[in-house]
């Protein structure tokens, strides 16, 4: 039997890198945090913020400037990706326990100590299949890095959908999804600022 897991306040992280975090050179190009705050039982709010940045940006400057934008008392859902089972134990995935470099998570970890860190392990295909309902647009596993950073948020989403779907009672999940579709509508009905 389901029963509610979503957190009065959540957000949902994608980090996009030029190449896989521990390979030499990697740099974060762009990030979106997608934030749901549960008002009462059947309203929420939403909020996304994307920021994209050059691949001389200081890793502890992005980190910093992203934790500042991490609600007091948020649950923060990160990606995982799937790794060859002789590279790393699943439930150590999201902690650094033999790089000599922390990971991204382990510095949001030690600039926010008490927040509360929820992985996810989840496939490309499966984040492109959970957002499809929403209307979203995510790209698949052999996309450029520019679709991945421009279309980070929409990611961002479908890891929140997926989650949602998992842990919450069906009809709660439905009307939060439906939640987030009039909220998308006006979000895409905003004029664009010059």
């Amino acid at each position: 039997m389901k029963y509610s897991q979503h957190p009065p306040v959540l957000a949902s992280l994608i980090v996009v890198r030029t190449s896989p975090e521990h390979t030499p050179r990697s740099a974060i190009r762009s990030l979106a945090l997608f934030t749901v705050e549960r008002i009462e039982r059947r309203e929420a709010r939403f909020d996304v913020t994307h920021k994209a940045f050059d691949a001389d940006a200081p890793r502890a400057a992005i980190i910093h400037g992203l934790c500042s934008r991490i609600p007091q008392g948020a649950e923060l859902l990160v990606r995982l990706h799937r790794m060859p089972e002789n590279e790393a134990d699943p439930r150590l995935a999201h902690t650094n326990t033999e790089c000599a470099a922390p990971t991204d998570i382990d510095l949001i970890r030690r600039k926010l100590p008490s927040l509360t860190i929820l992985p996810l392990t989840v496939t490309d295909q499966q984040l492109v299949a959970a957002g499809e309902p929403l209307g979203l647009d995510v790209p698949g596993p052999q996309s450029a890095l520019i679709r991945r950073s421009r279309r980070a948020p929409d990611t961002a989403v479908a890891m929140w959908a997926i989650y949602t779907a998992a842990f919450c009672r069906r009809p709660e999940a439905r009307t939060l999804f439906a939640a987030f579709s009039a909220w998308r509508v006006l979000e895409q009905a905003r004029p664009i600022p010059f």
